[in-house]
C-alpha cells in the first residue's frame, strides 16, 4: 500500500508541473484553494477545533489566494492587508518587533500549539 501511495504522489507531481506547462496554472491553484478550504473545514468539522491541518491550511491559503488574478482574490487580499495592519499595529507594538519577525513569530507559534493540541486530541 505505501508503494501506491508513493506512485500516487509521483502522479499529483508530475500532473501539477504538466498543467502548469501548458498554461494551466491558475486553475491548479483554485484546485488548490478549494482544496485547503475543504481541509480546514474537515480537520474543525471533526473535533470542533481547529487542529494541524487547519493551521496549516490557513497559513497557506492567503497566498493561494492572492497569488490568482480577479475580483472576489483582489477584495479577499484588500481584507488581508486590513487584517495584517491591525494585527500589525497592536500586537507589534505589544510584542515589540519587527514586521517579519511578527509574522514568523506567529506562524511558528501557530505549528506549535496546533501539533500540539492535535497530539493531546488523540490522546498521546
Amino acid at each position: 500500500m505505501k508503494v501506491l501511495a508513493w506512485i500516487c504522489f509521483a502522479l499529483a507531481v508530475i500532473g501539477g508541473a504538466g498543467l502548469v506547462g501548458v498554461g494551466l496554472g491558475s486553475t491548479v491553484m483554485v484546485i488548490a484553494i478549494i482544496a485547503a478550504l475543504a481541509i480546514i473545514g474537515i480537520d474543525i468539522a471533526k473535533d470542533r477545533v481547529p487542529n494541524q491541518y487547519a493551521v496549516i491550511g490557513a497559513f497557506v491559503l492567503p497566498s493561494l489566494i492572492v497569488s490568482i488574478d480577479g475580483t472576489i482574490p483582489r477584495w479577499i487580499s484588500d481584507r488581508l492587508a486590513q487584517l495584517w495592519g491591525w494585527a500589525e499595529n497592536h500586537l507589534g507594538d505589544w510584542v515589540g518587533t519587527s514586521t517579519v519577525g511578527l509574522a514568523l513569530a506567529a506562524v511558528v507559534i501557530s505549528f506549535l500549539v496546533s501539533s500540539r493540541t492535535m497530539n493531546q486530541s488523540r490522546g498521546w
